[in-house]
C-alpha cells in the first residue's frame, strides 16, 4: 500500500472536497452537540437555554488551550504522512493521548470550582446555579473529547475522514437521543434539565473515544502504522507537539475567552438579549458547520503538502478551500437576511411561545449582523488554518491576542459598563472584530513566510530519509 501524497492529490477543488466534506461533520461535534442542548433546552426553558450559553462558553475557554493543544497532532501526523516518515505517526499520536491525560485531569479539578467560576459573571444567583451545573458535569468528563481529538487527529491527519465522521455521527447521535430522555425525563429517564443536557454530552464525547480506539485496536490503519507499539515518552517530539501546539491551543483559548466576555456583557444588559444572543449564536454555529470542515481540510492538506515539499499544492488547497466557503456563506448570509424569523422560533418554547416575540425580534437583527460577518469569516477561518497547518502558530496567537483586546473586549466592556450601551452596539463590536482578524490574516498568508516553515523535524538534503535515524532541527 502506497503512503504519503500521490500525484492525484493536487489541492484541487475534488482533493479538498475528498478531504472536507466529511469533516464537515466530524470536526463540529461539539458544535452540533451544543446547538441540540440549547434547541431542546429552549423547548424546556429559555432560562436554562441561556444558562447552557454562558456555561457551555466557559468551559469551552477553559479547554481550548487543551483542545487546540491535543488535536495540533493532526498537523504533525499530515506532515510526518507527507514526508513519508511513518514510524513518526504512531509516535506523535501518543504523545498527544500523553498530553490529553494530563489536560483533563486540569480541567476537571476545574470544575470543583464551578461556582466560584460562574459566579464571577455577575449573573443573577439563581442563574449562575444553573450555568454552574452545566459547567461542572462537562468539566467532570473534559478528559473524553481531548482524548478524541488527539485519536482523531491520527485519521485526520492522514486523510481518512471518512472514519473521523462515522465516529461523530455516532456521537451526535447519542447525544441527541440522551439530551430528548434527560432534559424532558423521557422513557423512563429522569427530567434533568439543564443537567440532562451535560450528562448528555459527556456521553457523547465517550462514544467517539471508544469508536477511535476500538478502531485502532481491530482497524487496518493502526495495525500498519503500528499505533499499540508505540505508547512511550519521546521527549523531544512531545516538547514539539507543545512549542507548536500551546501557542495553537492559546490562540484557541484568546478567541474563546474573548467571546465568553462578550457573553458575559450582553448578561450583564439583560437576560432577554442573553436569550437572544443564544438563539443567534447557536444558528451561528450551525451554519458555520461546513467552514469548520474546510478549515480543518485546509490545515490537514496543507501540512501534508508542506511535509512533502510541495508549496504549490499547499497555496492550491487553501485557494479551493477559500473559493468554495466564501460562495457557501454568501448564500448562509441572504437565508439570515431573508428568513431570520422562522430560524430562531425553532428554538420557542412549548409552553410560553407568546411570550418568546421579543427574543425572536432581538435575535433577527443579530443575524442581520451574522449574516454580513459570515463572509469575512470564511476567510478568517481558511487563511489561519493554512499558517497553522504549516506551523505559523505563534503569529497567530499574538494577532488574536492584539485584535481581540483592541476591537473586541475593551470596547464591549466600555460599551456596557460606562456608557450602558445596548446589544445591538455590542454586537458592531463583535462584527468589527471579524472583519479586521479576517484581513490580518490574509495579509500574512500572502506574505509568504509560512512556506518555508515545518513542525517536523527537519533533515539535511544529503541525509537519506531513515525513520530511526539522527534528526537535525533546522
Amino acid at each position: 500500500m502506497s503512503y504519503g501524497l500521490t500525484a492525484r492529490d493536487d489541492g484541487g477543488y475534488r482533493h479538498v472536497l475528498r478531504v472536507a466534506l466529511p469533516l464537515v461533520l466530524s470536526m463540529s461535534s461539539a458544535t452540533i452537540m451544543s446547538f441540540v442542548d440549547r434547541m431542546f433546552l429552549g423547548w424546556y426553558s429559555t432560562r436554562e437555554m441561556g444558562a447552557a450559553l454562558t456555561g457551555g462558553i466557559t468551559y469551552w475557554t477553559s479547554m481550548s488551550l487543551f483542545t487546540g493543544t491535543a488535536s495540533y497532532v493532526s498537523t504533525f501526523v499530515a506532515q510526518y504522512h507527507g514526508a513519508e516518515e511513518r514510524s513518526r505517526v504512531s509516535v506523535a499520536v501518543w504523545q498527544g493521548l500523553f498530553f490529553a491525560v494530563a489536560a483533563g485531569a486540569i480541567v476537571c479539578l476545574a470544575g470543583f470550582n464551578a461556582s466560584f467560576i460562574m459566579g464571577l459573571t455577575g449573573h443573577a444567583p439563581d442563574l449562575v446555579v444553573l450555568e454552574s451545573a452545566y459547567y461542572r458535569i462537562l468539566a467532570m468528563g473534559a478528559v473524553l473529547p481531548l482524548v478524541s481529538s488527539a485519536l482523531g487527529g491520527f485519521y485526520s491527519g492522514l486523510g481518512r475522514t471518512g472514519l473521523v465522521m462515522c465516529a461523530e455521527i455516532a456521537a451526535n447521535v447519542v447525544n441527541f437521543v440522551l439530551d430528548y430522555c434527560m432534559i424532558f425525563g423521557r422513557f423512563g429517564f429522569p427530567e434533568w434539565g439543564i443537567r440532562g443536557a451535560a450528562v448528555a454530552t459527556v456521553i457523547g464525547a465517550a462514544t467517539s473515544t471508544v469508536f477511535y480506539a476500538a478502531a485502532i485496536l481491530f482497524g487496518r490503519l493502526g495495525r500498519e502504522y503500528a499505533v499499540l507499539r508505540a505508547p512511550h515518552l519521546d521527549a523531544g517530539l512531545f516538547w514539539r507537539l507543545l512549542r507548536y501546539g500551546v501557542p495553537n491551543g492559546l490562540g484557541w483559548t484568546i478567541d474563546a475567552a474573548s467571546w465568553t466576555f462578550f457573553v458575559w456583557m450582553v448578561g450583564r444588559i439583560g437576560e432577554r438579549e442573553l436569550q437572544a444572543l443564544s438563539v443567534t449564536f447557536a444558528i451561528n454555529h450551525i451554519a458555520f458547520l461546513p467552514m469548520i470542515g474546510f478549515s480543518a481540510a485546509t490545515s490537514i492538506l496543507v501540512g501534508q503538502f508542506v511535509g512533502a515539499g510541495r508549496i504549490d499544492g499547499a497555496t492550491r488547497s487553501t485557494r479551493s478551500s477559500f473559493a468554495v466557503t466564501i460562495s457557501y456563506m454568501t448564500a448562509i448570509g441572504a437565508v439570515f437576511i431573508l428568513l431570520p424569523g422562522p430560524l430562531a422560533r425553532l428554538f420557542a418554547p412549548q409552553k410560553s411561545a407568546a411570550d418568546f416575540a421579543a427574543v425572536v425580534a432581538m435575535a433577527t437583527v443579530l443575524l442581520r449582523f451574522v449574516a454580513f460577518y459570515s463572509i469575512f469569516d470564511s476567510g478568517n477561518l481558511i487563511f489561519s488554518a493554512a499558517l497553522k497547518g504549516a506551523g505559523d502558530t505563534r503569529f497567530t496567537m499574538v494577532l488574536g491576542l492584539v485584535l481581540s483586546a483592541v476591537v473586541l473586549v475593551v470596547p464591549t466592556y466600555l460599551a456596557v459598563e460606562w456608557f450602558d450601551a445596548g446589544m445591538y452596539t455590542v454586537m458592531a463590536f463583535g462584527t468589527a472584530y471579524v472583519v479586521i482578524l479576517a484581513a490580518a490574516f490574509y495579509l500574512r498568508y500572502r506574505a509568504g513566510a509560512w512556506k518555508t516553515m515545518r513542525v517536523i523535524e527537519q533533515r539535511w538534503p544529503a541525509q537519506p530519509r531513515l525513520t530511526d535515524g539522527p534528526m537535525v532541527d533546522a
